[in-house]
């Protein structure tokens, strides 16, 4: 409803960097009908707000300066434009929302952490790193990062990895993506840091400089033609953890669903929060939505279909966390670029083998996915491929990162 509510909305707002232009598509309602809010807020606070009205009669078009300045000092501002109902309606209520517009100005930046000196210890099977009120173990047997904690309390209920797929939707099985991208469905579930046979393993890579230590593991694929991709975690003073995946050129393999990671934590960590898309979920060919701080249950974010599929993402994330009622958890912010985030009470494999909600196993974890995924198509649902503009490009390298805290 988010998506079609925005599409179809019948006054059009474009905002400038002074001023903003209204098109009222409207037949015959004069805008001055409605209630006016305009809103200022950086980086989800609140700054002013003023309510006002305009008037631009149907079918036509004004222009009208900002009541108030963007401020050009460093952060992110967002400037939203709304229209309300001004009184009780047969369809909707005093304050129910017609139309909105939204603009961006500046860049949202996150305190970057700082290196001062982490203790390291390098043993036959485990690189231990600890500093300023965490402990982090990772696991060269295993190949990754096997314990997170901070504050005295395990932050993880299973090793990150390298995530290659979402669940696949109707508008995916009915254009045969499964087909198509079936080898990074393997890929996501039996990559291993091992060789064939796993008779050795790829020995993980440990570097120190400038008070901060990176842990690299190299991941083979089971794909063909053969494929690796790396991940190198930075660990800093603070507990702050630099996550940067990088993989080669794979079209050859498919279609790429997703890109990113998946973090395993307890089911307890079920409060997430978030500034970025909402307050609904969001795709890379449904971002219709205001960009803000939301905030819901994990379990909210499943829709209720009546085949379980892909579902609860949030497009264009500055920062997430995902909390316990007592406030622990882990906190996610972006490096150079936005991304999409997802904390479904199941993982995009278990949300795959239920055709119906009775299907789905018990809650036993809190599954986190960040990255990025092409849009979920649905022109029609008898076929219809995804628009290749919303298509993830893997005819060449491909990067990302990001940052995780405990909190």
């Amino acid at each position: 409803m988010q998506e079609v509510k925005a599409v179809y909305q019948n006054i059009a707002i474009e905002i400038g960097n002074k001023d903003f232009e209204i098109y009222n598509k409207n037949l015959f309602t004069d805008t001055a009908d409605y209630d006016c809010i305009i809103k200022l807020e950086k980086e989800g606070e609140k700054i002013k707000e003023v309510r006002t009205q305009y008037s631009v009669p149907a079918l036509t078009r004004k222009k009208f300066e900002l009541p108030f300045e963007v401020p050009a000092a460093a952060g992110e501002y967002v400037l939203t434009i709304s229209f309300v109902l001004k009184n009780d309606e047969s369809f909707a209520a005093a304050g129910h929302e017609v139309a909105w517009g939204q603009r961006v100005y500046g860049n949202y930046i996150h305190e970057k952490p700082a290196a001062d000196k982490v203790i390291v210890s390098d043993d036959y099977n485990v690189i231990g790193v600890r500093g300023r009120g965490f402990e982090i173990l990772f696991s060269k047997l295993f190949g990754g990062l096997i314990s997170y904690k901070y504050g005295g309390k395990e932050l993880l209920a299973g090793i990150p990895k390298p995530n290659f797929w979402r669940a696949m939707t109707q508008n995916d099985t009915a254009n045969l993506l499964p087909f198509r991208a079936g080898q990074w469905k393997i890929a996501s579930i039996y990559l291993s840091h091992k060789y064939m046979h796993g008779r050795r393993y790829s020995d993980a890579e440990v570097t120190e400089s400038d008070g901060k230590v990176t842990v690299s593991f190299t991941y083979h694929l089971p794909v063909k033609p053969e494929k690796d991709c790396k991940l190198n975690y930075t660990v800093f003073t603070d507990g702050t953890v630099h996550c940067e995946l990088e993989m080669d050129k794979s079209d050859e393999v498919g279609e790429l669903p997703a890109f990113g990671m998946i973090f395993p934590m307890d089911a307890d960590f079920e409060n997430l929060s978030w500034y970025g898309c909402g307050p609904d979920e969001s795709y890379a060919d449904r971002k219709h939505a205001k960009i803000g701080k939301y905030s819901n249950k994990v379990a909210d974010n499943m829709a209720k279909y009546l085949v379980p599929q892909e579902c609860g993402n949030k497009e264009e994330v500055r920062c997430a966390s995902v909390t316990d009622d007592k406030g622990h958890g882990l906190e996610f912010y972006m490096d150079k670029e936005n991304f999409a985030f997802s904390a479904l009470p199941y993982s995009p494999h278990e949300l795959d083998n239920a055709s119906h909600p009775n299907e789905l196993p018990p809650v036993l974890k809190t599954w986190v996915r960040l990255g990025c995924q092409m849009g979920i198509g649905g022109d029609d649902t008898w076929g219809a491929l995804t628009h290749p503009e919303f298509m993830l490009d893997n005819s060449r390298k491909m990067k990302f990162g990001f940052y995780f805290k405990g909190i």
